[in-house]
């Protein structure tokens, strides 16, 4: 009801695949409670016959509270279960002292409450800095609230559940609820207000990290000898380009006081306004050049006082990303300027604590509440999220399916506490799967006390599953069998020049040897492939302008497919690589992992929320085409002083002119020397993790992985190349990306990328 607004019970069948029974018992103990409401039948022109009452939301259904935490003040909004804000209040206080404004957030949402008729169901609050478990963090500009928990002092002021959220997070729920980010699955959203924030959205899933500090980009270092700054780092982008630090830049040129809108005015017409604010713009746009090359997000909001649409510091960052960016990532990629007025915040906080409420986690706690029984204690809800406009019994399907996959054979009942849905409807949903074949009964796993409750696994079909490696020596292949365990290994040599026609013949000729060898008759082979290129996530195609010439304008995946008469599925090597070393690589499953590649052919794989992301256009972790200086070797990308120009053969020649004649390589002769002992090798191979460590920080701070994972030939020569980059990473990374975050080498070595294509079929 809260989604629809007004609905009919017909309709409300449908999307809730219940019995007409059973939605007409619900339906009538929500009217009797008054959380429902009935209106007379009146055609509408969109149906033939008798027209159809419609419900809505009733009297007692209660509201929910968004409220924020600004420069000036609080500000808290009231709205009903479908977001729609019928009350606003502000209150001026020095948000600078904690004490006073928990007192004033207490007293606006205590007055929020009083003025509902019904119950305040859930309150959200955003505020401009990172948190982590429930514990506001250092490094924000309310310095005085660092290690203050807001949500429980909250809750114990008013007696009921509060949820405290990044105002950039909120910022970027409302811009796709509301704004211009609607219809967008992955998008950056850039706050510039007291400081510089970040709201990351992956695949349609608001992504907050392994310790909830994703998206600190105003601590991305940009000078290593600039101004010091809060984080304990010195040259932060917040030195540079914060609003304060222009504002305070522009009062000392002109001599007096100037606010945002009048630095607005002036830079219509002033030349050093416009140059300091175009300067800034283009410095933040190194940094969204850089998202754009690694997370390949298909929009950036901008949102702050000093920005204005296409003014200079709206133009700056579009340069910037037309300079810095992959051309084909930044024709893909779209800088816009939100349209909320300010009120991104506000807006989504209502957005979030809409989608925070019993009935919208799927608890049946509105009801009991209403006749007076006890409400049974929820769990902390996950994160709001947008999610993409799928039916509710498809997106109950996929989170009972997900589940299973992640965690094998589960009880009903843990099922139902983990979904949070009416246990008939998990009956339901665990029937239609099973007569669809997608799951099945299991024994239990352990031996509980009382009543068994039935279990339910995946049903993995009993097929052959073999994943192919490209790379510059050649195809190496697995094969393993439904459950992914490995059979057998192979390798052909195929050197990679640029007509890759014959490596792809190889390729799809060792595939088809593969499933007559170890098939069984009757059973199906699947087919995945890493390649060493960006692949589109949905045509399965190579850029028109690829990052190497040799993998551009046409689809791998036809060419193999053609040879072995099935589809066939095709991933970049570095996302496939991350993906098995979260699932594989180590104890326990990683759900926010990121995989260096480290050799000469620097890539990086990201896994986030327990999902491969491969970006809008597939061009995520292309770590190796960052810039590194503007003045640098050329790279085989085109451009100048890319990562991977500094790591080639070429750039050890130092160490390396002298080696015999018909020697091995140069990459394998500085392995060779590193792993001997050779302390001029291993200086070369740590300085080399420093600057891939370097280069690669801004990610981390913006990702808040729970850990990193370092793959390529570097590591066959020892610990250094991890080493320097666990070094580089906690001297340019903020504070609170590097807290608990774990670095090491790859668990799985030359087998990530073709168990990574086998985990893809899984």
């Amino acid at each position: 009801m809260r989604d629809a607004g007004r609905i009919s019970r017909a309709d409300l069948e449908r999307r809730t695949g219940m019995a007409r029974m059973t939605v007409n018992g619900l339906v009538t103990e929500l009217l009797e409670a008054g959380l429902l409401a009935e209106e007379a039948a009146a055609p509408d022109g969109t149906r033939s016959g008798r027209p159809a009452r419609s419900l809505t939301l009733g009297p007692q259904a209660g509201g929910v509270a968004g409220a924020v935490v600004e420069t000036d003040g609080v500000r808290v909004a009231l709205a009903d279960l479908s977001g729609t804000i019928h009350a606003e209040h502000h209150h001026r206080v020095d948000t600078a002292d904690p004490a006073a404004t928990i007192e004033a957030l207490a007293s606006l949402i205590s007055r929020c409450r009083s003025e509902t008729s019904g119950r305040l169901w859930s309150v959200v609050i955003g505020i401009p800095a990172p948190i982590s478990g429930g514990v506001i963090q250092a490094g924000s500009a309310l310095t005085a609230w660092t290690g203050t928990a807001l949500a429980a002092e909250l809750q114990t002021r008013l007696g009921h559940r509060v949820t405290v959220r990044n105002d950039a997070d909120l910022c970027l729920l409302s811009e796709v609820r509301h704004g211009v980010a609607a219809g967008h699955q992955d998008v950056c959203y850039l706050r510039f207000g007291s400081g510089i924030g970040c709201g990351v959205l992956l695949g349609g899933t608001v992504h907050q990290g392994a310790g909830g500090m994703a998206g600190e980009i105003g601590h991305v270092q940009m000078d290593e000898a600039g101004a010091l700054c809060r984080c304990g780092n010195r040259g932060c982008l917040e030195t540079i380009a914060a609003p304060r630090e222009l504002i305070t830049s522009l009062e000392q040129t002109y001599g007096e006081p100037l606010t945002a809108t009048r630095i607005v005015d002036l830079a219509h017409g002033d030349a050093t306004a416009s140059r300091v604010l175009a300067d800034a713009g283009r410095m933040i746009g190194r940094v969204v050049a850089h998202l754009a090359n690694t997370l390949n997000p298909s929009l950036f909001v901008l949102d702050g006082p000093l920005i204005t649409p296409d003014g200079p510091l709206h133009t700056g960052v579009r340069e910037s990303l037309q300079r810095y960016a992959q051309p084909e990532v930044a024709e893909h990629t779209s800088v816009q300027v939100s349209a909320l007025s300010g009120r991104a915040a506000l807006l989504g906080a209502v957005v979030a604590a809409a989608r925070a409420t019993p009935a919208a986690r799927g608890g049946r706690a509105l009801t009991a509440a209403s006749a007076g029984r006890a409400v049974p204690t929820m769990p902390p809800a996950r994160p709001a999220e947008p999610s993409p406009p799928l039916p509710e019994r498809a997106a109950r399907r996929r989170m009972i399916t997900e589940m299973l996959r992640e965690r094998g054979a589960t009880a009903r009942s843990d099922l139902v506490k983990l979904t949070r849905l009416p246990r008939a409807a998990v009956g339901e949903l665990l029937d239609d799967l099973r007569r669809d074949g997608a799951v099945e009964l299991c024994p239990p796993t352990e031996a509980r006390s009382g009543r068994p409750s039935p279990h339910f696994r995946l049903v993995t079909p009993d097929r052959l599953l073999i994943g192919l490696a490209m790379h510059a020596g050649g195809v190496r292949a697995l094969v393993a069998d439904h459950a992914g365990r490995v059979q057998h290994a192979d390798f052909r040599p195929v050197p990679l020049t640029h007509d890759t026609s014959e490596l792809f013949r190889v390729a799809a000729e060792l595939a088809r040897s593969l499933e007559d060898s170890y098939g069984r008759p009757g059973a199906d082979a699947a087919v995945a492939v890493s390649v060493p290129a960006p692949v589109h996530p949905v045509t399965g195609h190579f850029g028109a302008r690829g990052v190497l010439p040799m993998f551009s304008g046409f689809s791998a995946a036809e060419k193999i497919a053609a040879v072995l008469g099935r589809p066939v599925r095709i991933d970049n090597n570095a996302q496939l690589a991350a993906l098995a070393e979260a699932r594989r690589g180590f104890d326990r499953e990683v759900r926010d992992l990121l995989y260096l590649r480290a050799d000469q052919y620097t890539g990086a794989g990201i896994v986030a929320g327990g999902r491969m992301h491969r970006g809008a256009i597939g061009y995520a972790g292309e770590v190796g085409h960052l810039n590194v200086r503007e003045i640098g070797p050329l790279c085989v990308c085109g451009s100048r002083g890319c990562l991977s120009a500094f790591l080639t053969p070429a750039s050890f020649r130092a160490l390396l002119d002298h080696r015999p004649d018909n020697g091995p390589p140069d990459e394998d002769r500085l392995l060779t020397l590193a792993a001997g002992g050779n302390r001029l090798a291993q200086r070369a191979l740590l300085d080399a993790g420093r600057l891939i460590g370097r280069t690669v920080a801004p990610l981390v701070d913006v990702l808040n992985p729970a850990m990193v994972v370092v793959g390529g030939r570097f590591i066959e020569g020892g610990p250094h190349v991890v080493d320097g980059i666990r070094e580089a990473f906690q001297r340019h990374c903020s504070p609170s990306a590097t807290a608990a975050l774990t670095v090491a080498p790859s668990a799985l070595g030359a087998d990530a990328e073709p168990l990574g294509a086998i985990e893809s079929l899984r």
